[in-house]
């Protein structure tokens, strides 16, 4: 059974923080709640019942923290470095597609280069556990630069895929956290990475919202 973005209603409500909403919220997962009845369900056919392995994706823990006993036996793996290259490309993949797309359009290898040069500047990479050394590229990123640069034998002119920007509204939840500000402003700055030294594993809506 695979789960693709379970919380996105409970993101949906951090971000607007609406009493209306946070009731909603509640009533899903305690008690007989829809979504903790459905939870109860799956543990339960995971268990014996008819279901092999659930795979569940999403952007925090938080749903997940909050229906407590209704789904218990769930790992965590986004931390694990097994997993840090589970959903990217590597840079020597990378450099390999655009070398190759260089080839295919008769451009110099210097432009293969330039190619890498520019996604390492504006992707950046990803590293998801702190004990392993590569960094990944985010594939949504990187395939948008790649087909346009296979299609057109050119750069994109816009490296940032506009589906992937940011909405106001996650700007507007991140100022109101505490010290939310200052990790905008850092982030935007011509500065050193910004580096967390620890990630909770583990925290409700809440921790979130009060």
């Amino acid at each position: 059974l695979l789960i693709d973005e379970y919380d996105n209603f409970a993101n949906e409500l951090m971000m607007g923080h609406r009493n209306m909403e946070e009731g909603r919220y509640r009533a899903l997962l305690s008690g007989e709640g829809a979504m903790k009845t459905l939870f109860k369900t799956v543990k339960m056919a995971a268990g014996g019942g008819g279901i092999g392995r659930v795979f569940i994706t999403g952007v925090s823990p938080v749903a997940m923290s909050d229906l407590t006993s209704a789904y218990n036996v769930a790992r965590n793996i986004y931390l694990d470095d097994r997993f840090n290259t589970l959903c990217g490309f590597r840079e020597a993949e990378i450099a390999g597609m655009t070398a190759t797309i260089a080839r295919e359009c008769q451009l110099p290898e210097a432009r293969a280069e330039e190619a890498v040069d520019m996604m390492r500047t504006f992707y950046n990479g990803y590293r998801f556990s702190r004990r392993v050394e590569g960094q990944v590229y985010n594939p949504t990123l990187a395939l948008y630069f790649l087909e346009a640069f296979a299609r057109e034998c050119r750069h994109p002119d816009e490296p940032l895929d506009s589906n992937l920007a940011m909405d106001r509204g996650k700007m507007h939840y991140i100022a109101r956290l505490p010290l939310g500000r200052e990790v905008i402003f850092e982030a935007l700055a011509d500065s050193e990475s910004i580096s967390v030294l620890r990630i909770a594993d583990r925290f409700g809506v809440e921790d979130m919202l009060h």
